[in-house]
C-alpha cells in the first residue's frame, strides 16, 4: 500500500480523541457483528468499558494512527476501495474485511506492547 505523510500545515484540525461505549450504531444491520470502530476522532465500542479487551482497544487506536497518517477522507476512501476490490475478488465478506491492508496492519500490530509496559503473562 502506498503511503504519504500529511504535513502538519495540511493536516485536519486535531480534536481530542473520544471513546464511546455501548454505542447505538452497533444495532444497525451492517454493524451488528463488530465490537469496535473508529469514526473520525471517536472510537466506538459495542459493549461496556469492562467488555473491551486491551487488544481490541489497541486495534482501534491503530486505526486512529492510520487516519492521522493518511487523513480522514483518504483513509475511508482507501478502506472502502480495498474492501470492495477484495469482496469482488474473494466473494466473501469476512475474507474481504480481513484482507483490507489497514485491517491487516491493525491485526498484526494489536498485540504489540508499549515500551515499558509490564507483560501480564509473567504473573
Amino acid at each position: 500500500m502506498r503511503s504519504r505523510q500529511i504535513s502538519p500545515e495540511k493536516a485536519w484540525p486535531r480534536r481530542p480523541l473520544r471513546v464511546r461505549y455501548r454505542h447505538w450504531i452497533f444495532k444497525l444491520p451492517l454493524a451488528r457483528n463488530y465490537r469496535g470502530m473508529v469514526m473520525g476522532r471517536t472510537i466506538l465500542f459495542k459493549g461496556d468499558e469492562s467488555d473491551v479487551s486491551p487488544t481490541l482497544f489497541r486495534h482501534e487506536l491503530i486505526h486512529q494512527e492510520q487516519i492521522d497518517r493518511h487523513g480522514i477522507a483518504r483513509f475511508y476512501l482507501i478502506y472502502l476501495r480495498d474492501y470492495l476490490i477484495n469482496l469482488w475478488r474473494l466473494r466473501d465478506h469476512d475474507a474481504a474485511y480481513r484482507n483490507i491492508p489497514f485491517e491487516r496492519e491493525a491485526f498484526e500490530r494489536e498485540n504489540e506492547r508499549e515500551a515499558g509496559q509490564d507483560d501480564d503473562r509473567r504473573m
